[in-house]
């Protein structure tokens, strides 16, 4: 059947990359789309800027080019970034232990506990480790506590890399609040989204709220998880069970109390068009001569952000991840072509907000129907393949 994109897909693509316009109208006619959107910069401008779909199915609410949508784990590339800025400033040390700017850290043998190791997983500080409730999320400072006050985890499969879901976002939010005296939420508004007209923030404020679109577990999505969420592993339990991330009810991640407060590592609410933006930024950013003055971070700092620090697979989940020494997630398998050094966060149920150096890019895929990962889910890998071939077509980037 022909694909109707007048009516289903809104919104524009640049000539040259009308093949993004029909993989991301693929995406709802063969991939179980629900809403989404993808927008892609190019040395400042808007390339690629679509959108379509449900926002939100219970009130009849239509994806609109001003949609945001909660990015999960994606937000800890949000995250690294408001911390990197703090590093460029000369304001913090991502080599220096946590408790020089955060004394009580130091308990139970932390002492030397630095910030590069918690934004690398390499801490062995995956999860608080006292009992939580789901409510306990809401309560970033209560939760710095409880890690300031444990030790690190003293299981062997700690070594090397752990992942884990909300633990590092509560240590840097901390440290940020420590030494700038504003929550992270605020700093990032003030020092990053506000000057950069970015329609991104840490939770949401509540007048609005109905921008964001309802977040619903796709077909299969949890099942991927069910040997971590009912796991008698107590490491797993402590990571995976403490709460669940993803519990047996979807409409948690849509609740007031997950929008309006601070998750750090988890509740970043943006539209695609700015996460593009932010992450087109970056990429310009890195991809600058030394000497001259960046938009917001330098050179010198993400060539050591995004440069390979930890290279393992995760003992506890099976997964091999490749993160830069400043916390941003880049690609296991690097490649020649225009998105092969790119940088950023993916997010759980198929989210991908990037930064491509080669061709000063930024490239966001938002969505609201959570789908498994891996061979389940092809939307975002389909989007970013036919982008990247769009530009190597039109010969961008090929000389970086």
């Amino acid at each position: 059947m022909p694909i109707d994109q007048e009516t289903l897909i809104h919104g524009h693509v640049a000539p040259g990359f009308e093949a993004v316009r029909e993989e991301f109208a693929r995406n709802f006619t063969e991939r179980d789309e629900q809403g989404a959107a993808v927008a892609v910069t190019l040395d400042g401008e808007l390339v690629v800027d679509l959108w379509g779909g449900a926002a939100d199915p219970t009130r009849g609410t239509q994806w609109g080019g001003d949609t945001r949508q909660l990015i999960f784990s994606g937000s800890k590339g949000i995250l690294a970034t408001a911390l990197l800025l703090l590093v460029d400033r000369g304001v913090v040390d991502l080599d220096l232990p946590i408790a020089h700017y955060w004394p009580e850290f130091a308990a139970k043998g932390k002492e030397n506990v630095t910030l590069r190791e918690v934004v690398t997983f390499t801490a062995r500080m995956p999860a608080v480790a006292a009992p939580l409730a789901q409510d306990d999320l809401a309560y970033p400072e209560a939760m710095a506590k409880l890690l300031a006050d444990q030790p690190q985890e003293s299981d062997p499969r700690a070594e090397g890399i752990l992942y884990g879901p909300y633990a590092t976002g509560w240590i840097v939010a901390e440290v940020i609040r420590r030494v700038d005296g504003r929550r992270l939420d605020q700093f990032f508004a003030e020092e990053i989204a506000g000057p950069h007209g970015l329609d991104i923030s840490f939770g949401i404020p509540q007048e609005l709220e109905h921008t964001v679109a309802r977040t619903e577990y796709g077909t299969g999505f949890r099942d991927q998880f069910s040997g971590y969420f009912t796991s008698e592993d107590p490491l797993t339990q402590r990571i995976w069970q403490n709460p669940i991330p993803f519990p047996e009810d979807e409409e948690i991640w849509n609740r007031p109390d997950r929008r309006f407060t601070l998750i750090p590592a988890a509740n970043v609410i943006g539209s695609a068009r700015a996460f593009a933006t932010l992450y087109g930024i970056l990429a310009a950013d890195a991809a600058r001569p030394y000497d001259e003055e960046p938009v917001l971070l330098s050179r010198r700092l993400l060539d050591e952000a995004r440069a390979p620090r930890v290279r393992k697979v995760d003992q506890l989940i099976g997964v091999p991840m490749v993160y830069g020494g400043g916390g941003y997630r880049l690609r296991t398998n690097p490649r020649p072509g225009v998105d092969g050094d790119s940088f950023g966060h993916d997010g759980a149920g198929g989210s991908a907000n990037q930064a491509w150096p080669r061709a000063r890019a930024g490239v966001s895929y938002v969505m609201n129907r959570l789908i498994a990962l891996g061979p389940d889910d092809k939307r975002a890998s389909s989007i970013v393949k036919a982008v990247a071939e769009s530009m190597a077509g039109l010969g961008i980037g090929s000389g970086a």
